[in-house]
């Protein structure tokens, strides 16, 4: 995501970057921080493929993927990997921290098949895969954000330096050649120019990652073509469409709504609608 628009920055949201040993693992940590709520609300997070773990302070929230809700009670909450929006829900107040990790990057940490995780979000009380719970107690009671940062990364680096599992050697630069091509990539292919056995790959992605590296792409090439009707700098639907690898404009139109549950144009039009209250906030550490 490359800006966040006023209803974000309505409930103080802001990003901090991760210390350089956790780079590759972890794209940033986000806050949302308000008191005394007069409305419920409601947040749709686009999909990235990646996943990530919701720290709460405050009351329980509520969390739907594709239509299943899951009631979180709990400090801990892991969001597993998806194709699908996850929708977020709040009321009365809401003070949270989150981990977003890279495509792969929570493996190392869960030392587990992350596949087990997918399309769903699960409480991580009592968590024999991340043991967490010591990390709670420092974190309740550490008043400013900074500081709780610096305990969430110093339990996360004893993770690193603790974990039996360790990412395939290729898996990082596969997730970033992915990226780099915008998804339009032949996996097949990829797999003869990594040298990897194509079984051994969609196997290792898929426990790694917790997605196929099929859907992986598609949903990636996806997401290019979201950040693009972001951008506003758009000449047409059926442009956007080409550009991207799509065989004509329903292909696009069935494949993004598949992904982000609502069509380009109307994707679109949001964003043109929103231009003008977009405000973007960021820590720095």
């Amino acid at each position: 995501m490359n800006y966040y628009n006023s209803d974000l920055a309505d409930i103080g949201f802001a990003t901090i970057e991760p210390c350089k040993e956790l780079e590759p693992y972890i794209y940033n940590y986000w806050v949302i921080r308000k008191k005394n709520l007069t409305n419920k609300i409601s947040n749709k997070i686009l999909s990235d493929g990646n996943s990530g773990i919701v720290i709460n302070f405050s009351s329980a929230f509520l969390t739907s993927i594709n239509k299943k809700e899951f009631l979180c009670e709990k400090t801990f909450t892991y969001c597993g990997p998806t194709k699908y929006p996850l929708f977020m829900n709040f009321e009365n107040s809401i003070d949270a921290i989150g981990i977003r990790f890279k495509a792969g990057g929570a493996y190392k940490f869960f030392g587990k098949d992350i596949s087990l995780y997918k399309d769903i979000v699960v409480e991580l009380h009592n968590s024999n895969a991340l043991k967490i719970d010591i990390l709670g107690e420092k974190l309740i009671n550490t008043a400013n954000v900074e500081s709780k940062i610096f305990h969430i990364e110093e339990f996360l680096l004893n993770k690193i330096k603790h974990s039996k599992k360790e990412n395939s050697a290729w898996l990082f630069d596969f997730v970033k050649t992915i990226k780099n091509n915008k998804g339009d990539v032949n996996i097949e292919q990829m797999c003869d120019d990594f040298k990897i056995n194509p079984r051994h790959c969609a196997r290792k992605f898929k426990e790694e990652v917790g997605l196929g590296a099929k859907l992986y792409a598609r949903l990636i090439r996806v997401v290019n073509t979201k950040d693009t009707l972001s951008s506003l700098k758009v000449d047409s639907l059926t442009a956007v469409a080409y550009d991207n690898g799509f065989f004509d404009q329903a292909h696009f139109t069935n494949e993004f709504k598949s992904f982000m549950c609502e069509t380009p144009k109307d994707y679109f039009s949001k964003k043109q609608n929103m231009a003008k209250g977009l405000n973007y906030k960021k820590y720095k550490k």
